[in-house]
């Protein structure tokens, strides 16, 4: 009898033990094209500042997955909907908090509003709440987008992409562009677009980004990944905060 329970438990800790592998290399890991972050380099390879720290932290977990770039509204849509889903870079705010399990901080940016420049701009805005009467160009599903909706914002033209945001600022199709400091540098420099065009008008906000996880993926793991990620943090020159 002893031998049969013996065993029993032998078979029980072998199941947890491949359900536990399983899940640590079931994954998919996903992320977008935000430059520097991450990106697809001149080598077509998935490269930048965020990318790295991932790559860093697979290698001290003895993971070999490939990092796939896809547009972000499908991304996002997977992590809330599949259950071993990693998606970076993710800012953490009160409407997604819950909605995942995160891995992090990996950095920080500052999200701002922009105006276009010219001569007969009389754009104002002396407090946020100002910001209000313009009408805004913003990506469908980020976090500050979200954010700024939360606040009572309701002037807001959506998009699936920056450049496309962008490009409505500067087609006069909205007036005020709300993205983050890093990308409309990288935006501007890809597309030969003039920084002088453009007009910091207000901060927003200052966020953190971390990685995020399907809501189903083992806390255990998340364990994992945490103290690797604060290894790659003490050995590297990988984290980096966005001034």
């Amino acid at each position: 009898m002893k031998k049969q329970f013996l065993i029993l438990v032998f078979i029980i800790l072998l199941s947890i033990f491949f359900v536990y592998i399983n899940k640590q290399n079931n994954l998919r890991i996903l992320t977008e094209e935000y430059k520097p972050l991450q990106y697809v380099n001149k080598d077509g390879e998935i490269d930048g500042c965020a990318v790295q720290i991932v790559k860093g932290i697979l290698n001290e977990l003895n993971i070999s997955k490939e990092i796939e770039l896809i547009d972000w509204d499908t991304a996002y849509n997977l992590a809330l909907n599949e259950d071993n889903i990693v998606l970076f870079s993710t800012i953490k705010n009160k409407e997604r908090k819950d909605e995942f399990k995160w891995v992090g901080p990996i950095g920080t940016l500052k999200v701002n509003l922009y105006a276009k420049a010219s001569n007969d701009n009389d754009i104002e805005i002396e407090s946020l709440d100002k910001a209000k009467k313009y009408k805004i160009s913003a990506v469908k599903d980020y976090a500050y987008t979200q954010n700024l909706k939360n606040l009572g914002f309701d002037n807001i033209v959506e998009c699936d992409t920056e450049i496309e945001a962008l490009k409505k600022l500067l087609n006069n199709e909205t007036e005020l562009y709300l993205t983050s400091n890093i990308a409309i540098d990288e935006l501007a420099d890809a597309n030969g677009i003039s920084l002088d065009m453009i007009q910091k008008k207000i901060n927003f906000s200052i966020d953190q980004f971390y990685i995020a996880f399907s809501r189903k993926y083992p806390d255990s793991l998340i364990e994992k990944w945490q103290k690797a990620l604060e290894k790659v943090k003490q050995n590297s020159t990988l984290l980096f905060i966005s001034d």
